[in-house]
């Protein structure tokens, strides 16, 4: 009845799973991962561009300038044969020529060495550049003293003027104390304030101002006589204001009519001559910080200058070191990569015909501009052709003069051999992609080839021999980096490495980080 009751089958089941799990779990122990891996193969890479075209008939080939410019010479006329490899026609090359002697020159410059004669002239260029570097620090030196000398006579020329205006000041002070012992010796409140105005703002400034002059006097220095200035300054304005204040009051109906006019005119005469004191006083204080300031543009200019001369120096210096230095490889290969561009880029100013034929139409004539988008010449091929757009993506890749595989679709084992003979610079867009029209000329003589049969065309671009490569699917990106994980001793590393050519088949040339043999992971199985 037990093996029949639903708690019996309910235990038993619960127990299975537990077996079963516990089981798993064992036999899981001791698995050990496996992966699907490749390993880093030497061999011989190429890359190539697949594309259709269709075979044209005899007709024009348009011939273009790879530049822009005004046409110097046409060398040909319409109705003429030309050869392939015949120069039809050069824009101006007077600039282009000169940069590429330049640059010939150069290389073989630096591939002869340098001679006695530079090495002579270059130390020359130091010397003068030391001689100039010492004269601009003696020069800052004599700046610095005759500033120094400029300020220090300004200076001596204050103390005379200061004096002056403190023997003014303690005449305008006796003159106030006068005029108080005679008319405000009382206790009103004009009086009070009359005696406050000589006592704060005349008598204490000037005892002020003639301590700090004597100090002056007798140091001779410009941080005291400094001092003075600003005392005088301070003391002839707070004159000027008491004068002011006692003028009002020697007005008003107390005093207007007991005040003698004698004592009036002379507290008038006082004011002014005060008054002409300050405007001296401030004149001065101008020029001196005029001349502060042409004395600190001139030291400024006179260190600019040392540090130009040092510049130059030690620029002759570096020039002289690397004018004795050895040519390094990486100079050389940097004097050639520029020697060559300096070639191509006058080549493109040149057109060559890129095969046999006649020359059916000229489209410009001798001293007009022309572009890159318009053809010169149309020549009439008597070879077929054939006429592709290349995407913008794969037309870097190729050049003129590289060859092609061609196979017809009308004709079975049809293998012919043909090269680009021209790349018009100017885009197609064609369904919003960018092609450039291309036409390759067919080198064989074939006689069942029609026009209009389509033709698959593999263009040869590029190729590596005996080199290390990996399938692109093993290769793992992250930013700019790239690497791929190798298993070794059953552990996977992971490896940075440099790629170079992106061939066919989708193998990828390894130029440094893995060696042959390596095994690679692609996958783990488990």
């Amino acid at each position: 009845m037990f093996l029949k009751s639903k708690k019996f089958w309910i235990v038993l089941v619960i127990v299975l799973t537990i077996v079963l799990v516990y089981a798993g779990f064992m036999s899981s122990k001791n698995i050990t991962p496996l992966y699907e891996t490749i390993k880093v193969k030497r061999g011989d890479l190429i890359q190539t561009v697949d594309v259709t075209g269709k075979i044209k008939s005899e007709n024009n080939l348009s011939l273009y300038f790879e530049s822009s410019g005004i046409i110097d010479k046409i060398y040909v006329a319409e109705g003429e044969e030309v050869k392939r490899g015949d120069v039809l026609a050069k824009l101006n090359l007077d600039n282009l020529n000169s940069l590429v002697k330049q640059a010939e020159a150069n290389l073989i410059q630096k591939q002869a060495g340098v001679s006695e004669e530079q090495i002579n002239v270059s130390l020359k260029q130091i010397s003068a550049s030391e001689v100039a570097y010492k004269k601009a620090e003696s020069n800052l030196e004599n700046v610095k003293n005759l500033a120094q000398e400029n300020l220090k006579n300004k200076y001596a020329s204050a103390l005379d003027l200061l004096d002056d205006i403190y023997i003014k000041l303690f005449n305008v002070l006796k003159f106030s104390e006068d005029l108080r012992d005679t008319y405000f010796l009382g206790l009103s409140q004009e009086d009070i304030a009359v005696k406050n105005e000589i006592k704060y703002k005349i008598k204490d400034p000037v005892n002020e101002a003639k301590n700090s002059l004597n100090i002056a006097k007798s140091t001779k220095s410009i941080s005291d006589t400094d001092n003075a200035l600003s005392k005088i300054d301070s003391s002839v304005k707070s004159t000027i204001d008491a004068l002011l204040f006692i003028k009002n009051i020697s007005e008003n109906v107390r005093y207007k009519n007991v005040i003698s006019s004698s004592f009036k005119s002379a507290l008038d005469q006082n004011k002014s001559t005060i008054s002409s004191s300050q405007i001296s006083l401030t004149s001065f204080q101008n020029d001196v910080s005029l001349l502060k300031l042409q004395n600190e543009n001139n030291i400024n200019a006179a260190k600019l200058s040392i540090e130009e001369a040092l510049a130059n120096l030690e620029l002759q210096r570096a020039s002289h070191n690397s004018l004795i230095a050895a040519p390094r490889d990486v100079d050389l290969a940097y004097l050639r990569s520029v020697l060559n561009q300096a070639i191509a880029n006058r080549d493109k100013a040149i057109i060559t015909s890129p095969i046999d034929g006649i020359v059916t139409k000229i489209n410009k004539e001798e001293r007009e501009l022309i572009s890159m988008s318009e053809p010169l010449f149309e020549i009439l091929s008597p070879k077929y052709q054939i006429e592709v757009n290349i995407p913008e993506t794969d037309v870097t890749k190729i050049s003129l003069g590289d060859k092609a595989d061609i196979e017809l679709d009308a004709i079975e084992s049809s293998a012919l051999k043909a090269e680009i003979a021209s790349i018009n610079p100017a885009a197609t867009l064609i369904q919003d992609v960018v092609y450039y029209k291309v036409i390759l000329t067919i080198l064989e003589k074939d006689d069942r080839i029609k026009p209009g049969m389509t033709a698959n065309i593999l263009i040869y671009v590029d190729e590596r021999s005996d080199v290390l490569y990996l399938p692109s699917r093993s290769i793992l990106s992250e930013k700019d980096r790239k690497y791929v994980r190798v298993l070794q001793n059953g552990k996977i590393i992971e490896k940075d490495i440099e790629v170079g050519l992106n061939a066919d088949d989708s193998k990828r040339e390894i130029l440094r980080g893995v060696n042959e043999d390596d095994e690679i992971v692609l996958k783990v199985l488990k």
